[in-house]
């Protein structure tokens, strides 16, 4: 799919040729280059940063998923590395296909000269397709979330494609609060049809590079990083009604109450994991923490506790 004249017009040159680029590499006879680069930079990046540190849970729900599925990953966002780590999880745990994408503000990655090479360098292409902040470059999104919708429903291909429903980082203390959902997330559930949308929650990732290596090298255990992904969420009620407003905001809504509820099983394993009471979050006896649960590259994942979902 194709932005019209009229989409592109309201873009700058240097917008329309950051995304130019971006959507010559976004073609799926393309994927085993990106596949390729990912799994060697920024897997080994990942690794670095959180191969010690990862505790992920609920994965089971999506062992029936394969190569030709479309999967709408929708997740909060603490950390600009979230969706990295989410995706070398995809990479190294499942089935699913290594056409991945997750969009992006437009700042930096395409209204920057360098933004190209760093989306390359960071991502394989793969923080794509922007999304426009300027009021006057609205019509511009009406085109990102058409395409989104198209490239979930493709049925000679699978796509993953992962959105957060708040719409920017969570910048607040508190990882249990959140921004509210933006009605674009209830749109693109809403109309990809063929996808499974699975609500993902991940907390423990920081913003430096260097701090998280640091982290893992020497402190595993006293900095996890809690990755909890849940079932699909059901959106067959909405769909006949999907085209109004009110109605792709309960959508939204929707993903962020399953974000809500995986962030609440977190919160309770971590206080158990840290000798509290989950209830009333304070230390009930002591105990040293339990150990951190280690997700090796490959083979099967053990967890020092019982799944979120057992």
């Amino acid at each position: 799919m194709r932005p019209t004249p009229e989409q592109l017009a309201t873009l700058t040159r240097l917008e329309r040729a950051s995304f130019e680029i971006a959507d010559f590499f976004a073609r799926p006879q393309l994927t085993l280059l990106s596949k390729a680069w990912n799994s060697v930079f920024m897997g080994g990046l990942i690794y670095s940063c959180g191969s010690r540190r990862f505790n992920i849970q609920g994965l089971e729900h999506l062992a029936p998923f394969g190569k030709k599925d479309g999967i709408l990953l929708v997740a909060n966002h603490r950390s600009f590395f979230d969706f990295f780590s989410i995706s070398a999880i995809l990479y190294w745990r499942t089935r699913l296909t290594k056409r991945i994408f997750f969009p992006v503000r437009q700042n930096f990655f395409y209204d920057n000269p360098a933004g190209p090479l760093v989306n390359a360098v960071m991502s394989g292409m793969r923080m794509f397709p922007p999304v426009m902040r300027d009021k006057e470059k609205r019509p511009f999104n009406n085109y990102v979330i058409a395409r989104c919708i198209e490239e979930l429903n493709r049925e000679d291909i699978g796509t993953v494609l992962g959105i957060h429903p708040e719409g920017t980082r969570n910048k607040g203390d508190d990882p249990y609060a959140f921004l509210p959902a933006q009605p674009g997330v209830g749109r693109i559930a809403l109309g990809a049809t063929r996808a499974y949308v699975v609500p993902v929650f991940a907390l423990g990732m920081g913003q430096s590079i260097l701090g998280e290596m640091k982290a893992n090298a020497l402190s595993p255990n006293e900095h996890p990083v809690d990755m909890y992904f849940g079932a699909p969420i059901d959106f067959s009620d909405l769909r006949p009604k999907g085209n109004m407003l009110t109605t792709q905001k309960r959508a939204a809504d929707r993903c962020l109450d399953a974000i809500k509820a995986l962030a609440e099983r977190q919160r309770r394993d971590a206080a158990i994991r840290a000798g509290r009471d989950p209830d009333a979050d304070v230390p009930v006896f002591e105990r040293p923490a339990a150990r951190a649960v280690t997700v090796p590259v490959r083979g099967e994942h053990r967890s020092d506790h019982a799944p979120a979902d057992a």
